[in-house]
């Protein structure tokens, strides 16, 4: 606003050196000027008025501003006009004392205003300097699954549910000082998911940050990605039985810094997580992460990765026992599983590799867990491993975070609210876990090959189609022996 006034103020100047201009020029500059300013200063008395509670604006027909009939001068709805040089001398006056008086009122405004922002889909309240925020969000997800082929009639099953509804708190004090606290009401229960207090500081090579609380677990590629945004309705085998097997959120404090050249690393020393009983909710975990784009051309991006944790189970521990996702989670009986295993301690590592060029992207993973037997028992190890290929049939780029290394929404660009047709992605992606076994630990093994379509519908609204095929082999429990099928997954969502 300040500078459509300042702008206005030179006006005249600049005419004048290119021609002089006759008087009859000079009032009608004057006549527009004078009109602006007016404009500018109704605008403001009603933006004052607003915020300190006064009644509406005196109309047009008054000719009197709102200053007016509070005591002040009233302004002229149409001004005289000078000739000669007193109009080249009224105009300079005026513009000199009315943008002074304007840029005065602005800036008070501009400083004691608070601001409202809507981008994310729900509002972040943040004060003039954004030193201090306050925001809500959170996400619904709703899911259908539905599996046919097994050899068990009990894997056969059709159903739907609420996987996720999510309401979350968060901002920062004194610019420093962040805070989170999200809760998770589906399933018929409230569980707690991050909840924590964090300090952040600038640094000269990036931006560090402390968390103390709960924090979801910077564990890899897809374990890290957000549940909103994972290509498929289940994240892949390396997240599931690998790289989240102590839990999504852990409990303690962990660190990130993110630098100013593509990469961080993450370290977190915790104590349970919120995902456990409180009898299995004191193993002590010491997890770490690191990623780096060795290239970034902007329409083209390499990511590498390495994570990996040391998980040290107490003595109340109930046991490790892996039942990994190979299709969907609605379908509980359709697990690569184990036995349980009387674990004392577990180590883990993993690799990460993705590159996003143009509509297309592709990423894989590998994982691997070590389990440390307690009383001599007998050890044993899980691998995975997966890749996964797409591309955005509307011609969008994948969604891609260079500063934490993980999958995001896509720039929607011509969304379904504004008369568009969204974004739509189909990918494809094979999976496989082996839990090996011994004479103790009867293991499992499993893949499966999945094909899938998104739609966003814009930023905020997402539909998801999953065909899965997929085979396991467990050599314990209730579905034993080689058993193939066909799960079909859906989702619908939205976040803010």
């Amino acid at each position: 606003m300040t500078a459509v006034v300042a702008s206005a103020s030179v006006y005249v100047p600049a005419a004048m050196a290119q021609s002089a201009p006759s008087n009859a020029e000079l009032a009608n500059l004057v006549k527009q000027q004078a009109a602006q300013i007016q404009r500018l200063n109704a605008r403001i008395d009603q933006l004052e008025q607003q915020r300190s509670g006064q009644g509406a604006s005196q109309t047009a027909s008054s000719g009197m501003s709102a200053n007016a009939a509070n005591g002040g001068a009233p302004r002229q709805t149409q001004p005289s006009v000078p000739s000669g040089k007193a109009a080249e001398k009224a105009t300079y006056a005026s513009n000199g004392q009315s943008n002074a008086s304007l840029e005065q009122r602005v800036s008070k405004l501009e400083k004691d205003s608070v601001k409202v922002d809507w981008s994310d889909g729900a509002p972040e309240l943040s004060s003039p300097n954004g030193d201090y925020t306050f925001g809500i969000g959170g996400r619904i997800q709703y899911d259908f699954s539905g599996t046919t082929g097994s050899d068990y009639n009990s894997r056969n099953i059709t159903g739907s549910e609420f996987r996720r509804i999510r309401l979350d708190a968060h901002g920062k004090v004194a610019g420093w000082l962040m805070y989170k606290s999200e809760l998770d009401f589906a399933g018929n229960s409230v569980g707690i998911r991050d909840m924590y207090l964090a300090a952040q500081k600038n640094f000269e090579l990036g931006k560090g940050v402390v968390y103390l609380g709960s924090k979801f677990s910077d564990s890899g590629l897809d374990g890290r990605t957000s549940s909103k945004y994972t290509w498929f309705t289940e994240r892949n085998t390396v997240a599931n039985a690998i790289s989240l097997a102590p839990g999504a959120y852990n409990v303690g404090v962990s660190t990130a810094f993110y630098g100013k050249q593509d990469d961080h690393i993450s370290f977190a020393v915790t104590n349970g997580s919120t995902n456990d009983s409180n009898k299995s909710s004191d193993n002590v975990l010491i997890r770490s992460r690191a990623h780096w784009d060795p290239i970034n051309t902007g329409n083209t991006i390499v990511h590498l990765g390495a994570n990996g944790y040391y998980e040290d189970y107490s003595s109340g521990h109930s046991g490790f026992s892996d039942r990994t996702i190979i299709a969907d989670h609605y379908n509980g009986n359709l697990r690569v599983e184990g036995p349980e295993l009387n674990a004392d301690s577990s180590t883990s590592y993993g690799f990460e590799l993705a590159g996003l060029t143009g509509p297309f992207a592709a990423g894989a993973e590998y994982g691997r867990l070590d389990v440390n037997a307690r009383n001599g028992g007998t050890d044993t190890h899980i691998d995975a491993y997966s890749a996964q290929v797409g591309v955005s049939l509307t011609g969008e780029k994948f969604g891609y975070s260079t500063k934490q290394g993980v999958w995001t929404h896509p720039d929607v660009a011509h969304p379904v609210t504004q008369g568009g047709i969204g974004a739509w992605q189909l990918m494809a992606r094979y999976q496989a876990v082996n839990a090996h076994h011994s004479a103790i630990y009867g293991g499992g093994t499993g893949h499966g090959t999945t094909v899938g379509l998104s739609w966003y519908l814009n930023d905020y609204m997402r539909v998801l189609l999953d065909d899965t095929l997929w085979q396991t082999d467990n050599r314990s429990g209730s579905y034993t022996g080689v058993d193939n099928g066909n799960t079909v997954s859906a989702r619908t969502q939205i976040v803010f």
